[in-house]
């Protein structure tokens, strides 16, 4: 991973990731928005720093409940998770609600066309072994990042 830019290689297999690296980052950007990639991600954060998630509460919640109660329903238990962190962690706590953005794909294709923006692939699987390819994720076994390629 120093390839792509890292300043440091943390062994998940071999250390605890929380601890080898609590408290070194200015900034998270959280794109799974589980209770668990955010928990360790405040950790990850000096403090000042910012967090940024791409959540599913909103979704949950106004598919649960209809928009009317869902979204303000969301939208407190955000706002009550920034002040909390902004007190405990001394961090800053933001969120979006994201649409699909066929701009924004061509803006990411551009950054990585030119060398901007790096994403090494570890392993790359034939779409026939898509079951191969979750379970090597979802085991660990394979840190990085995983393609599958279409015939």
């Amino acid at each position: 991973m120093l390839e792509s830019g890292a300043e440091q290689a943390v062994d998940y297999t071999a250390e605890d990731i929380e601890v080898a690296i609590k408290g070194k980052f200015d900034a998270v950007f959280d794109t799974i928005g589980l209770p668990e990639t955010e928990r360790t991600g405040i950790h990850f954060l000096k403090r000042g720093g910012h967090y940024m998630t791409l959540q599913g509460e909103a979704a949950a919640l106004t598919d649960r409940y209809g928009l009317v109660v869902g979204l303000p329903l969301a939208t407190s238990i955000l706002l009550k998770k920034q002040i909390q962190y902004r007190y405990s962690h001394g961090i800053e706590y933001w969120w979006t609600y994201m649409r699909a953005d066929s701009d924004g794909l061509a803006e990411i294709r551009g950054l990585s066309e030119i060398g901007k923006l790096k994403m090494p692939v570890e392993k790359t699987f034939p779409i026939a072994q898509v079951r191969d390819a979750h379970e090597a994720k979802d085991s660990r076994r394979v840190p990085g990042k995983v393609v599958l390629e279409l015939d």
